[in-house]
């Protein structure tokens, strides 16, 4: 379709220009030194709009009564995306914060304050009511029976944008207070353990409740790569206790019960640090804790390597209870080897080597440390969700906008303008 002229119809005004102009990626320079821009007319009632190319002319350089202008010889018709009906009312869900987050903003403007007004918490509890809007999609999406692979699509969707919103929310407002300084590590691994498949309580119930006896669960074979994992996801008190409720398995050998119910002890002494407490403090509880589990780990080694007892009983589960015990001590006393051999994703490798080598670990060491980790991995097979996160823990906030657009393009305007007002 072709045309000599283009009109746009209003009553003696000049063509509203697009500000600052749509323009092809790439073409912003080239369209701006061309003096072009786009202009177009939507049909009310239907899903098309008319788009032409149009010279930019101020009103004053238009006479009183024009209403065309010189501009290309082609209109372009075009379908307007629309959302799918499942995201209504996520949308407006979020369009309802979004709102309430410019009006606190410009309260605060016209206070002659600025986003530090506002408060930290304030900007949080905005995060909190987006991300609790994510995770009410999900369960939509998740409740869909027999879904297609659009609803599956956008479930794996909206699970990468709450990872990525989560993450940002801890580096940027959660752990960035102004006077203090919090460690970022048991944020991290609550957000590891939210966003990723993680061992849960209902398994241990799981694997305990069909072994109903101590010979019953060490002869399960789930329950040593599930000891392993909770081990690196940091969950020591659940680990304790199965450890504690197989110890009298007839099946270990003396060596290996005596083991599991050191280890037992050493998850619930494991230090936690308080605000009650200074860093030098809980340095040195710490520091005693890692040397009584490398202890352990030289310990079971030496059985592992022929020089300890052979009594003979348990056979092959006597030897997958000592060897699961020394991977549980060299994962929890920060052995990176022990870590990445065990981690199945480089956010397992991350999250444990925070918890276990650098427990009061701050914002900014983590470039350093996802820059040494990711090289463990193929880049090739890493996803969009992958390459995000990773930007966004080396602090490279344009880089992790490209991603975030290539997620979903509601993602990266809606997390542009909480970084804008964090910033």
């Amino acid at each position: 379709m072709t045309t000599d002229r283009f009109v746009i119809s209003r009553d003696k005004e000049a063509a509203t220009h697009l500000s600052p102009g749509v323009f092809p990626a790439g073409r912003q320079s080239e369209w701006s030194a061309q003096n072009r821009t786009l202009i177009f007319s939507i049909h009310p009632l239907s899903n098309k709009t008319a788009l032409a190319v149009g010279g930019k002319k101020t009103r004053e350089s238009l006479a009183n009564d024009t209403l065309t202008f010189d501009q290309d010889q082609r209109v372009h018709i075009c379908g307007i995306s629309t959302e799918s009906d499942s995201r209504l009312a996520f949308i407006n869900d979020t369009h309802a914060v979004f709102v309430a987050l410019q009006q606190l903003m410009e309260e605060a403007s016209a206070n002659d304050s600025t986003a530090s007004a506002v408060g930290i918490k304030g900007l949080v509890k905005m995060s909190v009511l987006y991300r609790e809007a994510m995770q009410r999609q999900n369960r939509v999406l998740a409740d869909i029976a027999d879904p297609n692979e659009f609803i599956k699509e956008e479930a794996d969707t909206f699970r990468a944008m709450h990872a990525v919103w989560h993450l940002l929310e801890i580096i940027y407002l959660t752990t960035n207070t102004p006077g203090l300084s919090t460690s970022i590590v048991p944020h991290f691994m609550e957000w590891l353990n939210a966003n990723f498949p993680a061992p849960l309580a209902e398994d241990a119930h799981r694997i305990a409740g069909g072994s109903p006896t101590a010979d019953d669960l060490a002869r399960n074979e789930l329950l040593w790569p599930y000891l392993k994992k909770l081990a690196l996801r940091g969950h020591v008190s659940v680990l304790g206790n199965m450890l504690e409720r197989l110890a009298p398995s007839q099946l270990l050998s003396a060596s290996a019960a005596r083991w599991a119910r050191s280890l037992s002890q050493l998850c619930r002494k494991m230090p936690l640090s308080s605000s009650d407490e200074t860093a030098g403090s809980f340095n040195s509880r710490w520091r005693q804790w890692n040397e009584e589990l490398r202890g352990h780990a030289t310990g079971i080694g030496s059985l592992l390597g022929g020089t300890g007892e052979k009594d003979g009983s348990g056979g092959g589960d006597k030897d997958k209870a000592l060897e699961t015990l020394f991977v549980i001590s060299e994962v929890m006393r920060g052995d990176l080897d022990a870590i990445a051999g065990e981690g199945e994703m480089w956010q397992d490798i991350m999250g444990a080597t925070l918890l276990y080598s650098e427990p009061t670990a701050q914002a900014d060491r983590l470039p350093a440390l996802v820059d040494a980790i990711i090289e463990q991995f193929e880049e090739s097979a890493f996803t969009e969700l992958d390459r995000a996160l990773v930007a966004l823990l080396n602090h490279d906030l344009a880089e992790f906008l490209v991603h975030c657009d290539h997620i979903d393009h509601w993602l990266s305007a809606h997390i542009s303008d909480l970084m804008d007002h964090i910033s």
